[in-house]
């Protein structure tokens, strides 16, 4: 039902025939964006919280124009699902603030069988006060493990990251995705976050934290955090269009090529001034991640050069278990060597199933002697059935 724009008797169908579905155990719904309104979210509510033997509910309203109203008589109707022990909501666009996320919490509170919590609140006018309530709420889950909380382009502050990661200290999880891109979390908040971490036994960690003024000391904090857990296989560092530097990218890179069980990795680091130092360093980490299946490198804009350019390519190369290959070179200033090595390094990743390659705005004005060989190689792997998307 995404995006379709439900007429009221089209909701209210909907909503009765959910209604009848009373045996169910899993139910998976994705109306985003079809423009339901506070009545037909309080009609859906209604009906899914008559659903009593659910285990499992993914609910994804996103832009669906629920308002805090809505977003009310949501969270009171799944409160009474006591059974469930897995809970998605996609509450995204839907202006729901700090008071609607408060309603959210209290609905979260007496979910005690919850293992697996996902919200996606992004662009939702959410502040530290909504914060403050949600992370004490999780405190109270004695079995949650898994642990996703997406708040993209809100209000949270310095306080919020802070309970946040109070939050977390108090909970044993193997799983934790933490989204609070383009909030206004400052550096410390963003340490507050790391130490956090350390208290954890993670395997799957996603930090998404950019545009949130990180420098040296958050930098440092951040690869300390990594460097603590042990048996990680999966990672997603989002820190664009931060302060890291190349002495910060050092200590991350340290820290990433010290989880050796890493299967997947995305280091996402775009206008950082990283420079070749940078670059180096990134290129000696990758090389010690001998089991990476799924690489995701996003290094644009950061004053890299050849060297640096063929370092990372080198690297990547060594890479022999990639099936997945992202790497976005933007705005660097890659000249004929590090096509070279880009073209070897592409030829030598036989495994490669899907292949991201983006080499604009380089500072070039015609393609180089290089430039064929890379085209060639990429043509080779689409030959063999790998999917490409090569931009120049």
């Amino acid at each position: 039902m995404r995006r379709k724009r439900l007429q009221p008797e089209v909701t209210a169908a909907l909503a009765q025939s959910l209604g009848s579905l009373e045996c169910l155990k899993e139910l998976k719904a994705d109306i985003s964006f079809s423009s339901i309104g506070e009545d037909g979210a309080r009609q859906l509510a209604q009906a899914v919280g008559s659903l009593q033997r659910l285990r499992s509910l993914e609910l994804l309203l996103g832009g669906a124009g629920l308002g805090y109203a809505g977003c009310e008589k949501l969270s009171e109707e799944i409160s009474t699902l006591q059974s469930l022990d897995r809970l998605k909501l996609d509450l995204s666009l839907n202006d729901i603030g700090d008071t609607g996320l408060r309603e959210v919490a209290k609905c979260v509170r007496s979910l005690r069988q919850l293992r697996e919590l996902v919200l996606d609140l992004n662009r939702n006018r959410v502040a530290d006060p909504g914060i403050g309530c949600l992370a004490q709420v999780v405190l109270e889950l004695p079995s949650l493990t898994d642990l996703e909380v997406m708040l993209f382009d809100n209000r949270v502050g310095e306080d919020g990251a802070r309970q946040l990661a109070a939050a977390m200290r108090g909970l044993k999880l193997s799983r934790l995705v933490l989204g609070l891109n383009r909030n206004a979390v400052s550096e410390a908040g963003v340490q507050d976050i790391a130490h956090a971490v350390t208290s954890q036994k993670l395997r799957d960690l996603e930090l998404d934290l950019s545009v949130s003024s990180v420098g040296w000391p958050g930098a440092h904090d951040l690869g300390m955090a990594i460097s603590s857990l042990e048996g990680l296989q999966h990672l997603t560092l989002d820190l664009n269009v931060n302060h890291v530097g190349s002495a910060g990218a050092r200590l991350l890179a340290q820290a990433i090529s010290a989880q050796q069980a890493l299967v997947s990795l995305r280091f996402l680091a775009s206008g950082n001034r990283m420079r070749e130092v940078g670059a180096r360093e990134l290129s000696q980490a990758l090389t010690s991640l001998r089991r990476l299946v799924s690489l995701e490198m996003d290094v644009s804009g950061n004053g890299i050069g050849d060297t640096g350019a063929c370092d990372l390519a080198r690297a990547m190369g060594s890479l022999g278990k990639l099936c997945r290959l992202v790497a976005d070179l933007r705005g660097n200033l890659v000249g004929d060597h590090g096509e070279r090595e880009l073209a070897r390094a592409v030829g030598d990743l036989s495994k490669l199933e899907r292949l991201e390659l983006r080499l604009a705005g380089n500072g070039r004005t015609g393609a180089g002697p290089w430039h064929h060989e890379l085209k060639n190689a990429v043509q080779k792997l689409q030959t063999g059935g790998c999917i490409c998307d090569f931009s120049y």
